[in-house]
């Protein structure tokens, strides 16, 4: 296994937008079951999906800002080269 010191900035700020993203991604696919389940009709399992959704949001919401800090702005996308 390799350590974050092996890693050029380059690749650490790639591996950094891949995990913004991805995180960006889960969001959006529990956003999207908590709507489905506001628009079924309301029971006590519901709620708890709902509850449980909401906190799962909350958790990815706190990875995203974490991982946010890292973000090099003076880094650009367009100097990806594979």
């Amino acid at each position: 296994m390799k350590n974050k010191s092996d890693m050029t900035e380059g690749d650490f700020q790639k591996l950094i937008r891949i995990c913004m993203n991805d995180l960006s991604i889960q969001r959006t696919l529990l956003e999207n079951e908590m709507q489905a389940q506001r628009d079924d009709l309301r029971t006590l399992e519901q709620d708890e999906a709902i509850d449980n959704l909401e906190r799962r949001i909350m958790l990815i919401k706190k990875d995203y800002d974490h991982y946010a800090d890292y973000i090099d702005p003076a880094y650009s996308e367009e100097k990806i080269e594979y």
